[in-house]
């Protein structure tokens, strides 16, 4: 309740939240609940710039204690956060081994991979 982006929302009907921060409430009443293992559907739909980053670096502090598993599209963001990366199309899961294999795999063309990896 004392988290910066709440406090501000304490006073508020939900349904007077925006979708963006009725998504970050969401979120970190999932994250700090007492499961083990949290899975997040695409985390970083929805919020501003701003939440993607504090989203990314929350996660990564709270991973120390408990997993994630995150589905998203928005893989720069879920790239960041990630220990493993799979790839699931078709019903076939593959472990990614390198961010190239996007490209390989079809997901990304080589000019996207280019700019997003490469800063090309």
């Amino acid at each position: 309740m004392e988290n910066f982006y709440v406090k501000p929302l304490w006073n508020k009907k939900v349904k007077h939240l925006s979708g963006g921060e009725k998504r970050i409430v969401e979120i970190l009443l999932v994250v700090h609940s007492d499961a083990k293992f949290i899975l997040l559907d695409e985390p970083f739909n929805g919020v501003s710039p701003l939440m993607k980053d504090y989203i990314t670096e929350y996660i990564k502090e709270m991973k120390l204690n408990k997993g994630f598993i995150i589905t998203d599209h928005d893989y720069e963001n879920v790239i960041k956060v990630a220990d493993t990366i799979s790839f699931l199309k078709d019903g076939y899961l593959k472990e990614l081994k390198d961010n190239n294999q996007l490209v390989e795999l079809g997901y990304l063309t080589k000019s996207t991979y280019d700019v997003v990896f490469k800063g090309e």
